[in-house]
């Protein structure tokens, strides 16, 4: 079996609730999630040992692009342990707080992954074995975060294929629900918040922390199931850093958003640096409504 790419690229991202989400944390996470050093370590396994350094280092890869430092640290130290000839289960499905729609069917898949994931299955196919395992850890993070479907998918795909070379079976596709009766309205969810910062700054100033305390007043009235926390720069100074600067601008209204009472583990945040001026204003131009954090509210609970 050919390798298989467990997950397509996409625009960086760290969960609110990451660990090490604030910048002057950032450094340490990098240096435990140093994924070229783990790839280039000698493999002290067998070739299931092998394909599985490589699979998990390229987990730990795709999450240190997205700033998801947690999972990027927890993949490159399951990549180490393959290195170092270590057989060890896929992730338990306690170990992750995986919501209630997905919970029945993502149990019976490592039901149906520890029948198949055998040693005789690690000797004789080594790269399926590796891809059945590392896909179901992919699936399982990717599901926690109950976010992107695209790469909840394309983590199960990958999963189902590795499971019918093992000689598994595919998940059988959810029954059909019975239709729903038909709601009531719902209130329409406010509209998107702006916070705007001062040149070449990540400090809240008194306005963005009014603004703040009024996203925490309607997080509490909407319960929405995820807040998205989006940075923005103008366009003066080096791409690069402007992408570093509203990761910060972004942190920092996270940060303020939980002491004002919305919950971590619902937040998502984006950077983008100038890529996306709220007006055009041409390159290394300052302008104040391109500094900004923007805030959204994805969907509501329970609608």
């Amino acid at each position: 079996m050919e390798p298989v790419n467990l997950r397509p690229p996409r625009r960086a991202m760290v969960s609110g609730a990451a660990a090490c989400a604030l910048a002057a944390v950032l450094a340490g996470c990098a240096d435990q999630a140093n994924v070229e050093v783990v790839r280039g370590l000698p493999n002290r396994g067998e070739r299931f040992h092998e394909a599985l350094q490589r699979d998990y280092a390229d987990l730990a890869a795709s999450e240190r692009t997205e700033a998801d430092w947690k999972d990027a640290v927890y993949f490159t130290q399951r990549a180490k342990r393959a290195a170092e000839g270590e057989t060890f289960d896929p992730q338990a499905v306690s170990e992750r707080r995986i919501p209630d729609h997905a919970l029945t069917e993502i149990t019976e898949a490592r039901r149906r992954l520890m029948i198949v994931l055998t040693d005789a299955a690690r000797r004789s196919q080594p790269t399926g074995a590796s891809l059945a395992q590392s896909s179901f850890d992919c699936w399982l993070q990717e599901q926690e975060e109950d976010f992107q479907p695209d790469d909840i998918a394309a983590c199960r795909r990958n999963f189902d294929t590795a499971m019918l070379a093992l000689g598994g079976t595919e998940l059988p596709p959810q029954p059909a629900a019975a239709p729903a009766p038909a709601p009531t309205a719902a209130a329409p969810l406010p509209k998107q918040f702006e916070i705007l910062f001062d040149f070449a700054s990540a400090d809240l100033t008194p306005e963005a922390r009014a603004t703040v305390a009024e996203i925490g007043q309607a997080y509490q009235a909407y319960n929405p199931a995820t807040v998205l926390v989006v940075g923005h720069t103008d366009s003066v100074g080096a791409s690069e850093a402007n992408i570093a600067l509203s990761q910060r601008r972004a942190e920092a209204v996270a940060n303020a958003l939980a002491g004002a009472g919305v919950e971590d583990a619902r937040m998502r945040i984006e950077a983008y640096g100038e890529e996306r001026p709220a007006v055009s204003a041409g390159d290394n131009a300052r302008e104040q409504r391109n500094r900004r954090v923007d805030v959204r509210f994805d969907k509501a609970n329970g609608n």
